[in-house]
């Protein structure tokens, strides 16, 4: 996986996660096990979607589009430094 297809799906997850808090008071009369089962299923679908940009993403045109879908979803890859944790990603 590239460094903005793996970026692509961190910033999927994170909105997928920040929208599920969001709507918490939605999901209230939830049991905490259907509410968990509803959180992961959310967590799934936002992290299939985000491997289908990141295949398309590593695929052959990639360098075309990728600076264009990182704008979109505001990411950026990480570098080496900041996979290590010595530093933040751009955006």
């Amino acid at each position: 996986m590239s460094p903005i297809a793996r970026a692509l799906h961190e910033r999927f997850e994170e909105v997928c996660r920040a929208e599920l808090v969001r709507l918490r008071r939605k999901t209230a009369s939830l049991s905490a096990a259907d509410r968990a089962e509803l959180d992961a299923i959310s967590i799934a679908v936002a992290g299939a979607i985000a491997a289908r940009l990141g295949d398309a993403l590593d695929g052959e045109s990639a360098s075309d589009i990728a600076n264009v879908v990182a704008r979109l979803f505001a990411v950026a890859p990480r570098d080496a430094s900041s996979e290590a944790g010595l530093g933040a990603p751009v955006v």
